[in-house]
């Protein structure tokens, strides 16, 4: 018994060597190595199939729409729901959570906010800054832009306190 048992053993390692050997010789298929490779920006550079619909690139998401008339309503809708809790309603940062925030929120009437171009003051409506959460998933395009169109008013705001400011403090001297 014990005879057989070596045998089949022997006879087993055997095989299993043969099949093992015969795997490793055969090797993997190499019609990968015949494969044409490309780097990146390499041709073949392949077009969109006839009839799809392109992507939007990023300047035409960016460029300034012409203001629709309204859009200053619009936007002082959105401000009032989605901005002035931390900003404030005259955007000056004094919302009524603005005291439980970690920083306090920019003074939108303030120049250094006023003198940015229309197009970063989009780009930080959509994608936010430092606490300020983005807005791209929950305002369109289009309701962005009247928020951006909406800021602007507030240069008026502040030129205006700034005017009332130098008029009282000019009085105050006499």
């Amino acid at each position: 018994m014990q005879l057989r048992l070596n045998v089949i053993c022997r006879n087993f390692g055997s095989l299993c060597f043969i099949i093992t050997a015969g795997i490793f010789s055969a090797g993997c298929p190499d019609d990968m190595r015949h494969q044409p490779a490309f780097t990146s920006q390499e041709a073949p550079r392949r077009h969109s199939p006839e009839g799809s619909v392109p992507q939007v690139t990023a300047r035409s998401q960016i460029s300034v729409p012409p203001a629709p008339h309204g859009q200053t309503t619009q936007g002082a809708r959105l401000f009032a729901v989605n901005c002035a809790h931390c900003h404030g309603d005259e955007g000056i940062g004094n919302g009524p959570v603005a005291g439980y925030l970690p920083e306090l929120p920019t003074n939108l009437q303030a120049p250094i906010v006023q003198l940015k171009p229309d197009v970063v003051l989009y780009a930080i409506v959509t994608h936010g800054m430092d606490a300020m959460p983005a807005f791209e998933k929950f305002l369109s395009s289009g309701e962005r832009w009247a928020l951006v169109s909406f800021l602007r008013s507030f240069k008026d705001h502040a030129a205006s306190s700034h005017a009332s400011a130098q008029g009282s403090a000019g009085r105050s001297s006499d």
